[in-house]
């Protein structure tokens, strides 16, 4: 039994160092310290080494009403629970998800792959050593033996980076005010006051841009109108000739 547990366990670790993890958290703050908390994680992730944190995207909602904030960074497994506990200081997690990929599949892939490679490379590498081969041959060899490196550098740090993806975590974290909160800060009122501004400016522009569309169009209209008037006027006294005529 201890044989089998010993099997298990080294099963469960050589899984587990395959295994890229990633963690998003939503956190509810006081509006208070929201936004003095974003830069204290952003801080703690900068300056302390044994987290091996690296902030990938960090942002901040400067709404007065309704801050927020969001940082993603990747960490040391271990630090983890340590800076959701940092986030969350003083506010409440609301909501944490963790997602796993195994990423066997692909790093056995690349070992293969770079151990093939290398095993060509070393191949061209001692052919061109021989002392029988030709100038056309040694020129071949090298612009393969460059090409297989060039491979071989990609491969490596697709490597590095499946290590990269495995030693450490992905942490989101999501900061925003309670809900309650959120609903008291909203007033249809007050949004109504403060797009006012916006929105008279708004109307005066939509009032120069009706006028501007129809000046092209009084050009055309107001003379046309002028020109049917003297028309008309004209057909009228033709048509009292005519019946002037008439009577006589």
């Amino acid at each position: 039994m201890a044989t089998e547990m010993a099997a298990g366990n080294a099963t469960d670790e050589s899984a587990r160092r395959t295994l890229a993890y990633e963690h998003n958290v939503s956190i509810e703050l006081p509006k208070s310290i929201l936004p003095a908390r974003v830069q204290a994680v952003q801080s703690a992730c900068l300056s302390n080494q044994a987290l091996k944190c690296t902030p990938l995207d960090i942002s901040i909602s400067t709404d007065e009403a309704v801050p927020s904030g969001r940082i993603v960074m990747r960490v040391a497994p271990a630090a983890v629970s340590q800076l959701i506990d940092l986030a969350s200081e003083g506010g409440e997690v609301k909501s944490r998800t963790t997602h796993a990929e195994d990423l066997a599949e692909p790093v056995a892939d690349t070992e293969r792959e770079l151990a093939q490679l290398s095993v060509h490379r070393d191949r061209l590498t001692e052919f061109m050593k021989s002392k029988d081969i030709k100038i056309d041959q040694l020129i071949t060899v090298s612009r393969e033996l460059a090409s297989v490196q060039s491979q071989l550098d990609s491969l490596n740090t697709r490597k590095a980076n499946l290590n990269r993806r495995i030693d450490t975590e992905l942490l989101t974290l999501n900061l925003s005010l309670p809900r309650v909160a959120i609903a008291a800060e909203q007033s249809q009122i007050r949004d109504a006051f403060k797009e006012f501004g916006w929105q008279f400016k708004s109307s005066i522009a939509n009032v120069i841009r009706f006028i501007a569309a129809l000046i092209p169009w009084l050009v055309i209209i107001v003379p046309g109108l002028f020109l049917l008037r003297l028309f008309w006027r004209w057909i009228g006294r033709r048509l009292r000739r005519r019946e002037v005529r008439t009577a006589e």
